[in-house]
């Protein structure tokens, strides 16, 4: 948790160390390596890799907008043992000076840009970092989202996307085999030292936080052929295009001017039972884009309403629909929902989004539950083409925090 900035640099309030949006009037915050457009916000210690930052405000003036950063552990829980000055070389909070104003746009809005690390605010130490980004006063928070800085280690991961071994998950789930090969860095105590995250996507809420490997031997830590290790194959993401609000793409049934445009989607109809069919998509991820004649989208993109419906016979009580994405944080929360509509017969929602391309996919979340079942409606394929991030953190005996080692991305297939 977000637990207090201390002399008035962080907000007092306690808040989760997830991708959130608490100010209305942010829309489309995006994070990512510098020159590498919808990638992981992950860079490397000590090198000259950036982060790029971007959002909308919708007031449509300009704010004093600021960032901080906090360090966390693997769970993303706050590293409480761990004071500002030994996790950030310079000052503790950098302004964000970069804005211009929405140009041609039937909805108005002011776009910022900022970078990290910049020349007066640098990371220390590796591993999960939160960055905090608030308007004028630090308690007025705007959002906040994570990154993380891995070493430049020699520890190399390797490793393959499989059918799932067990027999009830052969058609239906995927498998990740892997080895860290240390490579010479020393690891004594694996049990209490290693911790390995797997996740698939950039989602975090079926992320798996493995304890320990199958097998420690020599110089590499084993995790191939446990069954534990499995995730849902799920389908092809869903997507829509709407970088053209003068025409509809295949996936649209029409586009209205109301106030602001109204973009409403083809119903997505469940894919529960129908054959796998390959379709290449982003992996849940979207990019923004006007094409009707735009030097620079990211201030010439408009925004619209789009409404999405899935038809549904019945209320479900057990659980509720979300829309899942990098589009909405990858969270399942009050934006993200959808909410029954009894007159239509379906799940219905709505979101505030600027022109671009777009994946998501649908998921239901069991009362009580963290994680999101696709297989319900999108359907449930070994075969689906996924990416799989795998970090893996050390925790040295004696030491205050959880240092991340290496990092790397697995495919499922090449097509």
């Amino acid at each position: 948790m977000l637990s207090g900035l201390s002399s008035g640099t962080l907000p007092a309030a306690e808040l989760p160390n997830e991708n959130v949006v608490y100010s209305a009037s942010i829309k489309t915050v995006q994070l990512f390596k510098e020159g590498v457009d919808m990638s992981a916000p992950l860079i490397q210690l000590n090198s000259t890799e950036r982060l790029q930052l971007s959002f909308d405000d919708l007031d449509g003036d300009i704010k004093r907008y600021k960032y901080t950063v906090i360090h966390c552990e693997a769970d993303w829980s706050t590293s409480k043992d761990l004071t500002p000055i030994e996790y950030i070389d310079g000052f503790r909070e950098e302004n964000i000076e970069q804005s211009d104003y929405s140009y041609n746009t039937t909805v108005k809005y002011t776009h910022f840009t900022a970078f990290f690390p910049t020349v007066s605010m640098r990371p220390k130490i590796s591993g999960n970092y939160m960055m905090i980004v608030y308007a004028d006063d630090p308690s007025n928070v705007a959002f906040t989202w994570r990154f993380m800085v891995v070493e430049n280690a020699y520890v190399a991961i390797e490793g393959n996307v499989v059918q799932g071994s067990r027999i009830e998950d052969k058609l239906t789930k995927q498998q990740v085999d892997f080895v860290i090969k240390l490579n010479g860095f020393r690891v004594t105590d694996v049990g209490r030292e290693v911790k390995v995250i797997v996740q698939q996507n950039g989602r975090w809420d079926n992320a798996l936080y493995l304890v320990r490997p199958r097998f420690a031997r020599n110089d590499e830590l084993d995790y191939r052929f446990d069954e534990n290790i499995v995730f849902g194959g799920g389908n092809q993401f869903r997507w829509f295009d709407t970088k053209s609000l003068l025409y509809q793409s295949e996936r649209i049934a029409r586009i209205v001017y109301d106030t602001v445009n109204q973009v409403y989607l083809v119903d997505d109809l469940p894919r529960t039972y129908k054959q796998y069919v390959f379709e290449k998509d982003l992996n849940g991820r979207f990019f923004i884009k006007n094409e009707e004649h735009t030097q620079n989208s990211s201030i010439e993109a408009d925004y619209a309403w789009v409404h999405f419906f899935m038809p549904w016979p019945a209320l479900l009580s057990n659980g509720k629909f979300y829309l899942l994405g990098e589009f909405t944080g990858w969270r399942l929360d009050e934006n993200s929902m959808m909410n029954y509509n009894f007159s239509r017969r379906g799940y219905e929602c709505k979101l505030f989004l600027k022109q671009g391309y777009y994946n998501y996919m649908i998921v239901f979340r069991e009362n009580g539950k963290t994680a999101g079942n696709e297989a319900l409606v999108e359907g449930a394929h070994w075969e689906t083409e996924n990416e799989y991030n795998i970090y893996f953190y050390f925790h040295e005996t004696g030491s205050s925090y959880d240092r991340l080692i290496a990092a790397t991305t697995i495919g499922t297939i090449t097509r």
